[in-house]
């Protein structure tokens, strides 16, 4: 299978490097990530004025096997339309997988993520695609952490890659880090939460006077009630379940339409 693995981080990030060595065992990989800061961009594009550069990395390998690697300087949602439409577009992939992630999307964060926002061009280029995120760690984690992630996505990327699922639509995968891959509970398919805000904004003043606002991570909490799998994702997750949520870029409120049209074009 011809695979497409995009991350937010670096050629030489363990969560780029885990799950490309676990899946070049079976699969052709190409792999491809941003330079500088990308968290938080989601949809972002780099239009007028700011050109997207990129460079091809003609020796990367790992574990002594060579990969087609490309490295950005732009936004997420950049670097994925050019790799499917323009250096990719004669051997477009069969999937494409957004992550792994350092840092996770379960409710309200998902509009501003660049690990999501990457699958959302995907799934505009017709790709299958996942989105993988694992719990953050400050300055990432070791590769030992992340094998367990990496080996569910290998021993599942046929399923995902064959789901048959709307054009309009991507897996956003959650999976716990645990020490070993049957430290996993289990799979549980879920509706996204809806989170608390990830970001506070906290009031500070610089040497001179002046006011400036740095933005902090709180702890997120679940909205949910019950207990039970296929709902709540974030109580699960905390349980070492790993969850799927399906996501669909088309943001319409179907469920209101009717009731619009008798309320405002009576």
């Amino acid at each position: 299978m011809n695979i497409l693995i995009a991350n937010v981080r670096n050629l030489e990030s363990a969560e780029l490097k885990v799950l490309a060595g676990e899946l070049a065992k079976k699969h052709s990989v190409t792999v491809c990530s941003l330079e500088g800061s990308s968290r938080q961009k989601g949809n972002a594009f780099s239009y007028s004025g700011f050109p997207t550069k990129f460079k091809q990395i003609s020796n990367y390998t790992i574990n002594g096997t060579r990969i087609p690697a490309y490295k950005f300087q732009g936004t997420p949602a950049d670097m994925i339309s050019i790799m499917l439409g323009n250096i990719m577009r004669h051997r477009k992939p069969q999937i494409v997988i957004c992550g792994i992630s350092n840092g996770i999307s379960l409710g309200t964060d998902v509009f501003c993520s660049s690990n999501i926002g990457m699958a959302m061009q995907a799934v505009f280029s017709n790709v299958p695609c996942i989105a993988v995120g694992v719990p953050m760690q400050m300055g990432g984690h070791k590769e030992s952490d992340l094998l367990p992630a990496a080996q569910f996505i290998a021993k599942n990327i046929d399923k995902f890659a064959k789901a048959k699922l709307p054009t309009d639509t991507f897996l956003n995968i959650t999976i716990p880090l645990v020490k070993s891959y049957d430290d996993f509970q289990g799979v549980g398919i879920s509706s996204m939460d809806n989170l608390t805000k990830m970001t506070r904004y906290l009031e500070k003043e610089d040497c001179k006077g002046n006011k400036y606002y740095w933005a902090q991570l709180v702890e997120r909490e679940s909205s949910h009630k019950t207990e039970v799998a296929p709902t709540a994702g974030m109580s699960y997750f905390k349980k070492n379940y790993i969850i799927m949520a399906p996501l669909t870029y088309n943001s319409t409120d179907f469920a209101r339409l009717e009731q619009i049209q008798k309320e405002i074009l009576k």
